[in-house]
This record gives C-alpha cells, structure tokens and sequence, in this order.
C-alpha cells in the first residue's frame, strides 16, 4: 500500500509539470506573438498606404460619382482601422497590463471588424439592384442611400456591441484582461461566426449570379455594336453600362477573395469548440500557432483590397495610373520651383552689383538702358544717413526688380 508520502509527492510532480507547461506555454505565446507584432507591423504599413490609396482614386472625379465610391470609401476607412486596432492590441498586450485597455480594445476590434464585412454585403446587394434591375437601380443605387445605408450600419453595430459586451465579457482579475463569461463561452462560439462570417458568405453567393448578368451583357453589347442600326442609337447607353460592369466586376473580384479569407478562420471557429488535453503540450502549442494564423490570414484581406481593386478594374487602374502621373507632376513642379527660388535671388543680386559697375564705367549708361532708377535707388543707399527720401527715389524702388531685368537685356547691345 501507498503510504501518504507517496500521495504527496506524486501531487508535488504533477503540480511542478503543469508549472513547467504553463511556463513553457507562456514562452511560446510570448514568441509568436512577438513575430505576430513584427508580420504585423509590415502588413499595417502595407495596408494603410493601399487603403489611402484606394480613398485618393475612388474619390477623383471620374470615379467619385458613384454610390459604389461610397462604399469602397468607408471600406478603406474599417478596413485601416481593422489593421490599426489588431496590431496595437499586440502591442499592448506585451507592454501595458491594463484591463480598461483590453477591453475597449476588445469591443472595438469586434466593431471594425463587423462594419467591414458588412459594408460588402451591403455593397454587394446593392451591385445585385444595379445588374439586375436597372430601373430599381436609379432610384435605390445613390451617392445619398449610400451614404444612409452606411450610417445605419455604424448605429446598429454601435448598438448591437454596446449592448451586449457587458453580458458576454467578465474581466480577469489575475490576467486583467477581457474573457467570455464560461455560461456563454458556446454561444459565441456559434454566434459570432455566424454574424461574422457565415451569414455575410451566404449573402455574397449573389456575385455567381452578377458575374453570369455580365457575362449575358457583355454578349448583348457585343451584339448591339455589330448591329450598325443599334449601335448609333444605343452607344452612350453602351458606354455608360460598360463603366458600371467593369465597376461591377471589381467588386464581385473583392466579394469572392472574401472566402478565400475567412474560410480557415471558420474551420478554426468549429475546432476550437474541443479544446485540447491540457498536458498535450504540442497540441496546445499547434492550436494557438493556428488560431493566429488564421487571425492573421483574415487580416490580409483587409490590407489587400486595392490590389484587388488594381487588377480587376481596368477603370479604377487608369484613374491610379493617372493619380501616379499627376502627383510626379506635381512634386516635379514643386521641386523646380524650391530650386529656382534661390537662384533668382543671388541671380538679381549679382545683377544689381554688375549694373552698379556699368554705371562707372559708362557715364552714359542712363540714357542706353533707362537705368536712372537704379542711379537713385544706389545714390539713396550710399547716402542714407539723409533721413528724407525723394519722392523720384521711392517710386523708383518700386520698379527696381523690373529695371533691373532691363538692364540684363540691354547690356549685350553695349
């Protein structure tokens, strides 16, 4: 029989083993994430200069009309802040050890995250109406129901989040942070995906059905300008459908990336409802490794958008191209102008000492190359300790830069 020294010391084992994993785990997260916050760091910078980007084409003046410019806008704006907030929860995680912190940032993470997939959705229904319904698309597909649609979005989530983060979060004393409450640790493990993820994948099934209505009017166009009768009747409705399917075809590309985002985040979602054994160190090292991944990989969509934009809208690639174009110009110009700054003022001084010695040279000088305001202007200096100037003098000081320029001109004919 086991006497009690031996229930004591195998109770003193195991609790120095779940010390050595819970110090072996806490190293292990402390070094992913330290990776995390490095990818991380690149995929913000990345991300923000794309999003800002995307908001300077879509809102020039060839693109800005549209409700769709709308929607890609505030799309940038979440999807910059999605970026923004996530990493500077890493950051924080590692240097501030504030609950108050953790948790706004917790709640704002979920809100950034919500209005970013559903301004898709919503942009994509709305793309459905265009294609689908061109009379319902004049009167629903505006630059104002657009704007409508995305301030009821901000007001429900604000209120959906402010709601219920108090019911479904506690905080954590000992690790002063935000947790789920365990009674309800299940139900968002299938609530927040669904609202997440798998109701807004259903939803945008619908671009199948956008990208087979552009292919049918694609066909029709086609037909319409071989047709020489249709085609003088119908160009500018041609024309103006072509812009809205290339515009529609961009943001079908954008919708259907979404999946190829947000599935292994869904696999990780159902996986995590089986926790690993506690004592399986490689399987809780592997689940941890992979949850970040996928949070990661989710986060890529939203820092690749514009190459997406780029290279599925030949409309929004030549207002980029043209932005390229316009802010060389623009610097070019401002470059030449910081460097010929300095060269007209030494210029004009150089010129006002040459003209000065042509005066002693040339007795004449005066009446060759009207330079009598320059004669005054260098006698008033040169006698300066009179305190009152003659009203010649004056006059002749306000004209002293563009007799100057005479003199340059005139001093060749010498």
């Amino acid at each position: 029989m086991r006497n009690k020294y031996d229930y004591n010391n195998d109770s003193s084992i195991n609790g120095l083993n779940e010390t050595l994993i819970r110090i072996e785990i806490i190293r292990f997260i402390q070094e992913v994430n330290y990776w995390l916050m490095i990818t991380g760091f690149f995929m913000v910078i990345f991300g923000v200069l794309g999003n800002g980007l995307a908001l300077i084409v879509i809102n020039r003046r060839s693109l800005r009309n549209t409700s769709s410019s709308v929607f890609i806008t505030y799309l940038a704006i979440f999807d910059t802040l999605v970026l923004i907030v996530h990493q500077t929860g890493l950051i924080t995680s590692r240097t501030i050890n504030s609950y108050i912190l953790h948790c706004f940032i917790t709640f704002f993470t979920d809100f950034v995250t919500f209005c970013s997939v559903w301004i898709m959705v919503i942009m994509t229904v709305e793309r459905f109406i265009a294609v689908h319904s061109p009379l319902l698309a004049r009167r629903f597909c505006t630059l104002k129901r657009a704007r409508y649609s995305i301030y009821l979005l901000i007001f429900i989530a604000f209120t959906l989040f402010s709601l219920t983060f108090p019911l479904l979060y506690k905080i954590d004393n000992r690790q002063r942070k935000c947790v789920f409450r365990s009674q309800y640790h299940t139900i968002i493990r299938i609530i927040k995906p669904t609202i997440f993820f798998f109701i807004p994948d259903i939803i945008l099934l619908v671009n199948l059905f956008i990208i087979y209505e552009l292919f049918v009017a694609r066909r029709k166009r086609t037909q319409t300008l071989i047709n020489p009768e249709n085609a003088i009747n119908q160009i500018n409705v041609a024309l103006f459908n072509r812009q809205q399917q290339q515009l529609t075809l961009m943001l079908a590309t954008v919708s259907l990336s979404f999946y190829i985002f947000t599935t292994p985040i869904i696999i990780d979602f159902i996986l995590q409802r089986k926790p690993p054994d506690h004592r399986d160190i490689k399987r809780l090292k592997m689940r941890f490794l992979l949850s970040n991944l996928t949070v990661l990989w989710l986060q890529i969509s939203s820092a690749t958008n514009f190459l997406f934009y780029y290279l599925a809208g030949s409309k929004f690639r030549e207002t980029c191209l043209q932005t390229f174009d316009d802010g060389y110009i623009c610097i070019r110009r401002n470059l030449e102008k910081n460097y010929q700054r300095p060269r007209h003022s030494s210029g004009a001084v150089r010129t006002s000492n040459f003209c000065m010695e042509m005066q002693h040279i040339h007795p004449d000088y005066r009446n060759l190359a009207q330079s009598t305001s320059i004669q005054q202007t260098t006698t008033y200096i040169s006698n300066h300790s009179s305190k009152r100037a003659s009203n010649d003098t004056i006059s002749s000081a306000h004209l002293n830069s563009r007799q100057i320029s005479k003199c340059v001109l005139n001093i060749p004919e010498l």
